[in-house]
């Protein structure tokens, strides 16, 4: 993936302002740190293949060309201020969990948004669920076991349902502050 350098800069002014408005920086010194964490080529390709969509350790090591240590430390430093989570999933077969990183979502809009020349992504990085979503996409073009299509049909449906219920409530919001505005403009 190609990145030209204004896209690079305009990355590392967007993260250090989102860390200023959520309170993460007070001061010179952490703010100090956060241009330290972003000074690093590796942790930035690492934001920017993770706003593509999740991965596990090896994918990032595979995708990123890098040491599996290099990989966990820096997904360390990322976490550590806030800009990755992890999170714990059944892998394929009956191993261990697998620990999968994405970006928050606030993080992940505003790298969609510096990225201009990743046109996979979407405005749908907003919601928590997408970069999962996303990774399982480029994953069914794969050869994936019977038992993991089950899972995955499972996993999605889960999703859709959760959308559908977070739909009902928004639509009952909206319903409720529009006829609350149309009563002020009435009056």
């Amino acid at each position: 993936m190609s990145r030209d350098p204004l896209s690079e800069i305009e990355l590392i002014l967007k993260i250090l302002s989102y860390q200023i408005e959520n309170k993460n920086i007070s001061a010179m010194k952490e703010i100090d740190e956060t241009l330290h964490l972003l000074a690093n080529q590796t942790r930035r390709r690492m934001l920017f293949e993770l706003a593509a969509g999740e991965g596990f350790v090896n994918e990032l090591v595979k995708r990123l060309d890098d040491h599996p240590q290099s990989i966990i430390r820096h997904l360390e430093v990322l976490k550590k201020h806030n800009l990755v989570i992890g999170k714990e999933r059944p892998g394929p077969g009956r191993g261990r969990p697998r620990l999968y990183y994405t970006l928050f979502p606030e993080v992940a809009e505003l790298i969609q948004r510096t990225g201009k020349d990743m046109s996979d992504l979407r405005k749908s990085h907003i919601c928590s669920c997408f970069p999962r979503l996303n990774t399982i996409r480029r994953r069914i073009n794969d050869s994936i076991s019977h038992s993991e299509q089950r899972k995955i049909i499972s996993e999605v449906k889960n999703i859709q349902k959760e959308h559908k219920m977070a739909l009902q409530v928004c639509n009952e919001i909206l319903e409720k502050v529009e006829k609350k505005v149309k009563k002020i403009e009435v009056k």
